[in-house]
């Protein structure tokens, strides 16, 4: 049976390699036909507009150099190489004003052109002092530093533009300079004004006298070999109108999506190349453009084979690159179901049998979702690089050709070899999980999962918190697992996201659980409260409540105050009851002698001795009465308490700010956008910070009662030299009819009405909180600007 399993094995892994290496080499098969979908629908890069663009750039440069060899005066050039304008010159001198001072690193914008023509400072040389300006003026008279530049005539004018245009001029052809790298674009060019030659230099190619016998009458056989030298040539020829004549052109037919023409079949080569040079100005703002070329003579050639990394090597890799990254995704996903379809109809048993797949097998299920990006970043990038290397002979070079094209072979070969042995791999390694079930593959092969469990049994003991004690380092702890598992997921790219959606839905029930038992917990002490509430001291609480076991305790210790308090108030209630009833009797019984005696008084017949006898008893009983309601009254103010102020140094601001803090749901939930304004310095008197916290909370309470929703409301705070004041201001949600000293009043009425009960909310307890420390609350109303100043002195 071992033989047999044996035999099995083996028999399985020579397969298994023998399709591996039949995969290697069908996608190496598979090269020529990439390189043939390329060159068919690949686009010419040289029928672009960017290379045209690219070549404008390098023509101009030769231009300038020749203009420089023929004129040592800049202004001079200035006037050839620029098209200089011949009206608007206020427009343009602004224009070029402003971009100069912009290159230039001056702040100042030039939108006002009637400034003194003084002020155009160049390198420390004003305008109005230089030569070509003091020439164009008429009979010899001289710029004045007062003079505007609409002042100047229409000659001075267009010399102060020729002037900037000469500092501009270094700066432009600098542009032309490093904009591109064109290295593998060769020139011949001629002056056809002193028949002056100018060509590449620093170029290891094609031997440039060829593209200068294209200026001659060239042979059947010059055109053959600058043909086979080079894969685009051509000759451009600007007369002495700039108008340009294009010439003995070869590398592009434009039958591509470059085409300005609909018709294809009507597509003039040269004319295309023409529409493309003459195509607008350079690609960098130029506020005066430059001037055709004109008697000038250019030859251009780009070499079969590209010898330098510049911007034509660039852009041409990247054509290539796209479609060769195209066609290979196609024979890509060919191999890739066939892989697939092998991975599943090969024995599993067998294969695993492999130490070496035995012991993938037995990695974590996250390895497969870290590692499974690395065959695809090959697949999008790597081996279409390979591939391009391979068709363009690049991939080794510095070698015998013989030797080169064996190691490009074997290369490939070994690379397609390991990325179809990994991509096989990684599909045996699902189809395992598949076969021993999902359950089994989480609970054994996932160190997610299992660290979760882990976590929850830790978290089981470590959430038993006692809220009497400081949780703060089990909530770092808490914190940093958390830290710890998220940078674990950033890691794994993309499949750290599946990770984590993984992890969130582990710890969601977790916590859902968690949450269940705490609301029944929760629920369970509240039932206990509602009972406490109404009535019923004598329940019990026997359940375990799990983080609510310190309340528990404290409401147990409620239960038994409540006791103590109510056993209390019965008697204190049947001592109010006697004592009223005891007062009413003596209210009583004197005003009702007081009544009788007083009726008996009337009586005119009374003599004098009765007479005086009831006075006395009269007098007896209203001092008696007397006596009783002075009882009663200091009685009445001792039940409604006297106000201990604890007068202490409170810091306003920081008070200020607590308050804000704990109202910051309710400012939130108002939609109010709170505007403070505090001194940096501290702000310190004596108050009771308790009552004036009180104070803030009622005032802060109020506007998100009864400002107006999405509005701004202010609070400042303003340090005098005498007194502190602190302005609360909103703006009412509704208007504002109440005469602001009514509205005081009815809550001063409203306030004791309210304090004798305790409740001690509104505007009127604020009042009387500030007034018994000393200070002042007002109220001003401006249209629906509700304000509120609190002042203390000093």
């Amino acid at each position: 049976m071992a033989t047999k399993l044996k035999n099995n094995k083996l028999l399985v892994t020579i397969i298994s390699c023998l399709v591996l290496v039949g995969l290697s080499v069908g996608m190496y098969m598979t090269y020529p036909n990439i390189e043939a979908y390329v060159e068919k629908n690949k686009d010419n890069y040289l029928e672009s507009y960017s290379f045209y663009e690219q070549m404008r750039y390098q023509m101009y440069l030769t231009y300038v150099e020749a203009l420089e060899n023929e004129n040592s005066d800049s202004l001079n050039i200035v006037e050839k190489l620029y098209d200089v304008p011949t009206k608007d010159f206020e427009s343009i001198y602004k224009d070029l004003l402003n971009q100069y001072y912009d290159r230039y690193g001056y702040d100042e914008e030039y939108d006002d052109v009637e400034q003194n023509v003084s002020f155009s400072i160049l390198n420390g040389v004003t305008v109005e002092t230089s030569t070509s300006l003091n020439a164009a003026s008429e009979n010899n008279s001289q710029v004045e530093q007062s003079m505007k530049f609409s002042q100047l005539s229409h000659e001075q004018q267009l010399a102060a533009i020729k002037d900037l245009l000469v500092e501009f001029m270094p700066s432009d052809i600098d542009e032309l300079r490093y904009e591109y790298n064109l290295e593998n674009l060769y020139y011949f060019a001629v002056d056809q004004t002193n028949n002056q030659t100018y060509s590449y230099s620093g170029y290891s190619g094609p031997q440039l006298s060829e593209l200068s016998l294209l200026l001659n009458n060239s042979t059947e056989d010059t055109l053959a070999q600058l043909k086979e030298d080079y894969q685009y040539f051509v000759v451009l020829d600007y007369d002495a109108e700039g108008d340009l004549t294009v010439s003995n052109l070869y590398g592009v037919n434009f039958t591509s999506r470059y085409s300005t023409s609909g018709d294809l079949s009507t597509i003039n080569a040269e004319k295309e190349v023409s529409i493309r040079l003459d195509s607008g100005s350079l690609g960098y703002n130029q506020v005066v453009a430059f001037a055709p070329i004109k008697n000038m003579t250019f030859v251009y050639g780009v070499p079969a084979q590209l010898l330098y990394h510049d911007d034509i090597y660039r852009d041409d890799y990247v054509m290539t690159f796209y479609k060769i990254q195209e066609m290979s995704f196609f024979y890509d996903g060919i191999a890739l179901v066939a892989l697939a379809l092998f991975a599943l109809i090969i024995p599993l048993k067998s294969i695993s049998n492999v130490k070496f797949i035995k012991r993938i097998f037995k990695w974590p299920i996250e390895s497969l979702l870290l590692t499974a990006s690395i065959p695809f970043a090959f697949f999008i990038e790597l081996l279409p690089s390979i591939i391009y290397s391979t068709i363009e002979n690049r991939l080794v070079t510095g070698i015998p050709k013989q030797a080169q094209v064996i190691f490009t072979v074997t290369f490939n070969l070994v690379v397609w070899f390991a990325v179809f042995t990994w991509m096989f791999i990684l599909f045996l390694y699902i189809k395992s999980l598949f076969k021993q079930g999902w359950k089994v593959t989480f609970t054994e092969r996932c160190w997610t999962y299992r660290g979760c469990r882990f976590l929850i049994r830790k978290l089981r003991k470590f959430l038993k918190v006692d809220l009497k004690e400081k949780n703060t380092k089990k909530l770092f702890f808490l914190v940093g697992i958390q830290w710890i598992l998220i940078s674990v997921f950033c890691l794994g790219w993309f499949f750290g996201i599946i990770g984590g959606f993984i992890y969130s839905i582990v710890l969601y029930v977790f916590l859902l659980k968690y949450l269940m038992k705490t609301e029944k917990d929760y629920a369970h002490l509240f039932k206990v409260t509602e009972q406490l509430a109404e009535g019923n001291l004598d329940v019990e609480i026997d359940e375990d409540l799990g983080i609510f076991n310190a309340f528990k305790e404290e409401v147990m210790h409620i239960q038994g105050g409540f006791k103590k308090a109510v056993e209390a108030e019965v008697r204190s209630q049947r001592m109010k009851t006697d004592l009223i009833a005891n007062v009413s009797h003596d209210l009583k019984t004197p005003l009702t002698s007081i009544i009788t005696y007083t009726d008996l008084l009337k009586d005119e017949d009374l003599d004098k001795e009765k007479r005086a006898q009831y006075l006395e008893t009269l007098d007896q009983k209203a001092q008696r009465l007397k006596v009783l309601i002075e009882d009663l009254f200091e009685m009445s103010k001792a039940s409604s308490g006297n106000i201990t102020m604890n007068l202490q140094e409170v810091e306003l601001t920081s008070l200020m700010k607590q308050t804000l803090l704990e109202l910051e749901d309710k400012i939130e939930e108002a939609n109010l956008m709170i505007r403070s304004n505090f001194p940096e310095h501290k702000v310190l008197l004596m108050l009771d910070s308790e009552r004036t916290f009180r104070v803030f909370d009622n005032l802060i309470l109020n506007m998100t009662k009864y400002a107006m929703s999405g509005t701004r409301a202010y609070i400042d705070i303003v340090d005098l030299e005498q007194s502190v004041q602190i302005i609360f201001r909103n703006m009412s949600a509704d208007e504002i009819n109440v005469d602001v000293d009514e509205l005081t009043e009815r809550f001063v009425r409203g306030d004791q009405a309210r304090h004798t009960e305790g409740s001690g909310l509104g505007l009127a307890i604020a009042k009387s909180f500030v007034e018994l420390q000393g200070g002042t609350l007002d109220i001003h109303i401006d249209g629906d600007l509700f304000k509120v100043i609190l002042t203390f002195n000093k």
